[in-house]
């Protein structure tokens, strides 16, 4: 009997154990997020970085009911949640634990839409009737209703169907109204119209602002209301910023309006289209959904902080979204979404990662940078590449007074504003320690050059060194170089040297072009980051743009051998290079010039290029009048023919290159196979 029981026992132990392994083995997958979280870098390109936030839960019955279709969610200053269901009517009400709480609920109701809850009152939006109800928040007892505005421009016949509502905290109102094409409307307490807010501009692609410009007036009243981007959504963080979201366009979505209505945010904010709902977290971040299942997190300059999500197809993973249409955050950072394709509320909560994020933003927000590098740099420790830790690490150092610190993280995440503003930090500190020896310098050069003046005049030394330097100038490939100086004083006469006294020879414009390819190299390396890109393919670019150099001058010679152009083709070939010759001339000075420059003296950097690039184009104009002998007409009529004759060649070669790739393909293949056979 003893021992069948041992064998029992033994046994109970073991499926228990099998029970508990497979349960803590299923939990934590339950606990894995399915799917992956997305940032983005300096650049504005989106990667992958840890998850920012997990599924928790899904609600889709509170007090007995289950949701029908669940429109909107809000979260009040003590974090009670409050859903909007447009068919059954009513609003629940959950407490901070997402517990239910009461349900308000009217005979007035026809399609409740959504909500806006204030410190005393309840806003509801019935889209039904298209009324706006305002109830006590502790009685939920009707105080108002707030309907069309008594002004001439709604008597007149505009819609004013009110979906979505924000109330600042002198109780005026911004309602997004289905159709209001010139942004939301703006009531007073009353409900008396104020303005419009927030419009979202109007951008006509070109040839309909041609064709417009011969409709008659009705027909673009028609066109102008089909145009303009209508908001889907808004909100309104403490500071009165008012907050929209447009489903309609892709690239900056999100828009931050002041009370005067200019947009804070930068354009290109990382979106997508069918964004439909926008809310304003504790931590000054913007959280976005979109309709295909996508969660947005941006901070408070508008840059995206994370991105994650997916589009659920009825599988019912916990997590993945069918058809969200509303977001909210309550003060624990859990994210609270409306799925209403699956009819339930999904719940998401923050992740240690995401934590340390946002109590870093809000510790440099606060002043506490010492404690926003703590957290900066532990944030790191889960992301080495996190860039916007690597922001806000180089930021909590600026404002600390550690320039240098800070310029190393801004450098390292390519974020250039923050490396100028560190760079000036740098420089500025420089400047106060090395101001006596600039001083110093410069007198000491100005006390040489007087007294080389005064050495030269009685010893003549200058003119002997001179007399020396002509054997050396007498070298054909130096002279040729020492050339390019008369060339750019007088490139007129220079051009009629080159042709009519072959002035010059084929090996000094090789070696020109070889300079001025060496020098856009160095340009590209050594020039301050601030000023140009230095990731990408560089030498792919460089190759590219030797071959259209190239191509240009094959181009032009057979344009001008048929029309009647008098030019030889070494006469093209050694004039492009004279005519290129600015580039020798500004580029190596600028590049040095540039790594003292921050983005604020940009105009000292790019203004030189501009007139470099004028210059050549000057040149390169009437190197081809001069050599070939042409009028103004004829050079512009030749320059047109030159570049449509570069876009055909161009095609050929790319034509002849797939189709040679193809045929080697294709050998190989065969070689490939009869290689198997034997």
């Amino acid at each position: 009997m003893g021992k069948w029981t041992m064998q029992r026992s033994l046994k109970l132990l073991t499926v228990a154990l099998i029970l508990v392994f497979l349960s803590t083995s299923q939990a934590y997958a339950a606990s894995d997020a399915p799917y992956f979280t997305y940032t983005s870098d300096s650049e504005g390109y989106t990667i992958r970085t840890q998850d920012a936030y997990t599924p928790v839960t899904q609600i889709g019955e509170i007090n007995g009911q289950r949701l029908d279709t669940p429109e909107h969610v809000f979260v009040d200053e003590q974090d009670y949640v409050y859903i909007t269901d447009s068919v059954l009517n009513k609003v629940f009400v959950l407490d901070g634990k997402l517990r239910f709480y009461k349900e308000l609920s009217s005979d007035k109701f026809s399609a409740v839409k959504s909500t806006f809850v204030t410190r005393d009152s309840i806003y509801v939006v019935d889209a039904g009737v298209g009324e706006i109800y305002v109830f006590d928040k502790s009685s939920f007892a009707l105080e108002k209703e707030i309907g069309k505005p008594d002004s001439p421009i709604f008597t007149e016949g505009y819609e004013f169907s009110p979906t979505n509502i924000a109330v600042d905290i002198r109780g005026n109102v911004y309602v997004r109204s289905a159709g209001s094409v010139n942004g939301l409307i703006m009531l007073n307490r009353d409900g008396e119209f104020i303005t419009f807010f927030g419009g979202n501009p109007l951008k006509v692609p070109f040839l309909d602002q041609l064709r417009s410009s011969l409709l008659t007036k009705t027909q673009k009243d028609k066109l102008e209301k089909v145009l303009p981007d209508v908001p889907s959504n808004l909100a309104i963080d403490k500071k009165g910023f008012i907050y929209t979201v447009t489903s309609s366009v892709e690239s900056s979505p999100i828009k931050k309006f002041n009370v005067s209505g200019t947009n804070y945010y930068p354009d290109g904010i990382v979106g997508t289209y069918s964004m439909e709902s926008v809310w304003v977290g504790d931590h000054n971040t913007v959280y976005s959904v979109s309709s295909d299942g996508w969660i947005f997190e941006y901070d408070a300059n508008g840059n995206l902080l994370f991105m994650f999500g997916g589009k659920d197809f009825n599988s019912s993973r916990l997590g993945l979204l069918n058809r969200p249409v509303s977001i909210a955050a309550n003060s624990a950072d859990e994210l609270i979404v409306v799925d209403q394709g699956m009819k339930l509320l999904q719940i998401y909560r923050s992740s240690e990662f995401s934590s340390a994020v946002h109590q870093a933003m809000d510790a440099y927000q606060n002043g506490e940078y010492a404690k926003s590098q703590e957290l900066w740099e532990y944030t790191l420790k889960y992301n080495s590449t996190f860039d916007k830790a690597r922001i806000g690490l180089g930021e909590a150092y600026l404002r600390d007074g550690e320039a240098g610190e800070a310029y190393d993280e801004f450098e390292y995440a390519q974020y250039k504003s923050g490396v100028s503003e560190a760079f000036w930090e740098i420089r500025q500190s420089w400047l106060q320690n090395h101001l006596d020896v600039i001083f110093a310098l410069l007198l000491g050069l100005l006390m040489i050059g007087y007294a080389h003046k005064f050495a030269n005049r009685k010893y003549q030394y200058w003119t002997r060194i001179k007399d020396r330097l002509k054997v050396v100038y007498k070298v054909k490939v130096i002279s040729d170089l020492m050339f390019i100086f008369t060339f750019l004083r007088h490139p007129l006469d220079g051009f009629y040297q080159i042709k009519y006294q072959n002035r010059v020879s084929e090996k000094s414009a090789t070696l020109i072009y070889m300079l001025v390819f060496a020098i856009f190299i160095l340009h590209h390396d050594y020039t301050s980051g601030l000023f140009v890109n230095k990731q990408g393919y560089f030498l792919h670019q460089l190759w590219i743009l030797l071959g259209l150099a190239v191509l240009w001058m094959v181009s032009n010679y057979l344009i001008c051998s048929i029309s009647d152009g008098e030019g030889r083709f070494r006469d093209v070939y050694n004039a492009t290079a004279y005519a290129l010759s600015p580039i020798l001339v500004v580029l190596p000075p600028l590049v040095l010039f540039s790594n003292g420059l921050t983005l604020e003296q940009s105009v000292f950097y790019h203004l030189p290029i501009q007139a470099m690039m004028l210059w050549i184009a000057f040149l390169m104009f009437f190197m081809i009048k001069d050599i070939h002998s042409y009028e103004v007409g004829e050079t512009f009529n030749v320059v047109f023919k030159s570049a449509f004759t570069m876009l055909i060649i161009g095609l050929f070669l790319f034509v002849l290159y797939s189709l040679g790739s193809q045929l080697l393909d294709f050998g190989h293949d065969v070689v490939t196979e009869a290689s198997k056979k034997w």
